[in-house]
């Protein structure tokens, strides 16, 4: 017998017995943070459950995947808008920017920063994110306006490079403010 600890690993569990559904199976990927944390992927380390969710470089790589969606989504609807409704492609590109910061909040509540607790709950992290990705549409806007009108380059692509451009500023405080890792204070007798 062996006198190493093995963590629960909810898919074993699921798989163990003879007959299952694939929504047993979702719902064990869904429990166990080394899936659902990383969208089925995970980088070696050691046997035991992340606390946190990985090292800064992981969550950076979920955080830019995430970012991508929301960037596919941002010029798609930027695209539907101006192309096929004929709206002005600056408001057009607040409210894709709008749509694409819900999706990209559910995607890093659940997938991204999934294993972090937070103080303040839910309605402070949608706050935090629109809060954040709103004063970027401060930067966003004039610069999406410069490079179009002054340099004469499309809006999708001026859109896409005023995305690129501020993208380590809204990392920088995702990952700082608004899922910040929750440290426990030092008491006397935990020293």
């Amino acid at each position: 017998m062996s006198s190493e600890i093995h963590p629960i690993n909810p898919l074993a569990e699921v798989l163990a017995r003879r007959q299952y559904s694939q929504e047993s199976l979702y719902r064990a990927a869904f429990k166990d943070t080394r899936f659902s944390s990383g969208f089925g992927m995970y980088p070696p380390t050691s046997p035991k459950q992340p606390g946190t969710g990985g090292s800064i470089a992981w969550i950076l790589v979920k955080f830019g995947f995430v970012g991508g969606l929301g960037i596919f989504l941002n010029q798609s609807v930027l695209f539907a808008l101006t192309t096929f409704f004929g709206v002005y492609y600056l408001i057009g590109a607040v409210l894709s920017s709008q749509a694409a910061v819900l999706v990209n909040f559910a995607l890093n509540n659940f997938l991204v920063f999934r294993s972090r607790e937070s103080a303040g709950g839910l309605i402070r992290k949608i706050f935090l994110f629109n809060a954040v990705s709103s004063s970027d549409l401060l930067l966003r806007i004039p610069l999406l306006f410069g490079l179009t009108s002054a340099l004469g380059i499309g809006y999708l692509w001026s859109n896409l490079a005023s995305i690129f451009l501020t993208f380590g500023a809204r990392f920088l405080v995702s990952e700082k403010k608004i899922w910040a890792k929750h440290v426990a204070p030092i008491t006397p007798a935990s020293r």
